[in-house]
């Protein structure tokens, strides 16, 4: 019989939690999830699957100051009453103020302005940051790359990127140019465009596609093909196999020309993504899945594809754990430069990790990582 108790109040209450579901945050800590059946000025009513109905005092709540950023550009701020799959609760100014899930863009916690000396290799510094909370929706920075394969969302609307190869812009949410300057020491004019074609979601988890190309004007791409005659040491002992840069061709010495600032033909990448973005279990951040591709095409060549799986889910507000997996048949490891040997799979791995707290600012992130050039860092504002 108590069983049989049990079990109904089990499924009642799931009932319940299934129709409107809100998790209340208390300054104790506690967090509590069920369906307010009852608000009052001072109190809110909820019924718990396990604890039954409870009355809490809204003073008892703990206050998240939250700024929603809408898929219409829109922004409210203001208290964080409620969360539930389907929308949030805002305490604004003129009232409190219902959400729903599918329109919200990102959620932005405001806090205090707090001073922290930070010991950085750059040096000691005194950074001005917003107070940590317990609890968030999203880190401090939302990928627009893993590394260097893209993700399915850009850099965000006026937001500027530079980093020690490239630097872009993003010119609306979903639309964003980036270059690669270090490429104009050669006379390499060069554009990426990318838009993000689809977004679809809620907090809870949500989707986006994007897709883009890199055009360049001349010079030869990253990508490597093996020849038979790559090294001629001129002592007898006859010709080596070896790596050379995608397009290079040999001169009249018979050496190939595939060193920096080499290549005059005009060539391009096409690029896509898919990611997979979840809250983690609590709100506390999120993680998320992309699967792409890019292929570049360059004259007289094949064309060289790659396809890559990436994973990436924020530890932190401030630190991002990565790993990716990709098969690209024209990206030598380092070990094979090193030995003149052919790679022995098209699968690659690299993993490593990406913060901005180790570094003069929290808009400076670097990372580590398992493949070439095994350090990345940019900046962004």
């Amino acid at each position: 019989m108590k069983f049989t108790i049990l079990f109904l109040t089990l499924v009642f209450g799931g009932l319940l939690l299934a129709q409107d579901s809100k998790t209340l945050t208390l300054k104790s800590g506690d967090k509590i999830t069920g369906q307010v059946v009852e608000e009052t000025d001072t109190t809110l009513t909820i019924i718990n699957p396990l604890m039954g109905q409870m009355v809490i005092n809204k003073s008892d709540l703990k206050e998240r100051v939250i700024t929603v950023k809408l898929m219409s550009g829109d922004k409210i701020g203001g208290t964080l009453v409620s969360r539930s799959a389907t929308e949030i609760v805002v305490a604004t100014a003129f009232g409190n103020v219902s959400i729903p899930a599918d329109q919200i863009d990102t959620i932005d916690e405001a806090g205090t302005s707090v001073q922290t000396v930070r010991h950085t290799p750059f040096g000691t510094t005194v950074v001005s940051s917003s107070a940590g909370s317990d609890e968030w929706f999203f880190s401090k920075e939302r990928l627009m790359d893993v590394w260097f394969d893209p993700t399915g969302y850009t850099i965000g609307k006026n937001k500027l990127y530079m980093s020690g190869l490239s630097w872009g812009f993003g010119l609306t949410d979903k639309v964003q140019v980036t270059s690669r300057w270090t490429s104009y020491f050669i006379n390499d004019f060069n554009i990426r465009p990318k838009v993000t074609f689809f977004k679809s979601g809620t907090i809870e988890s949500e989707t986006a596609a994007a897709a883009g190309i890199h055009m360049h004007t001349r010079g030869l791409p990253g990508k490597y093909k093996w020849v038979d005659d790559r090294w001629d040491d001129y002592n007898g002992n006859g010709v080596r196999g070896g790596y050379v840069r995608l397009g290079s061709t040999k001169n009249e010495n018979g050496n190939y020309n595939d060193g920096f600032g080499e290549g005059d033909q005009m060539w391009f990448e096409l690029f896509g993504a898919y990611t997979i973005s979840k809250l983690r279990t609590g709100g506390d951040g999120r993680m998320n899945t992309t699967f792409g591709a890019s292929a570049v095409m360059y004259p007289d060549e094949d064309i060289a594809p790659r396809l890559f799986a990436a994973f990436d889910t924020d530890v932190t507000q401030s630190v991002k754990v990565m790993a990716e997996i990709f098969y690209d048949a024209y990206y030598p490891e380092t070990q094979n430069f090193g030995s003149d040997s052919k790679m022995a799979t098209p699968l690659h791995f690299d993993i490593g990790f990406l913060t901005n707290r180790i570094t003069f600012s929290e808009d400076f992130w670097i990372g580590f990582h398992f493949q070439r050039p095994f350090v990345s860092f940019y900046w962004k504002i």
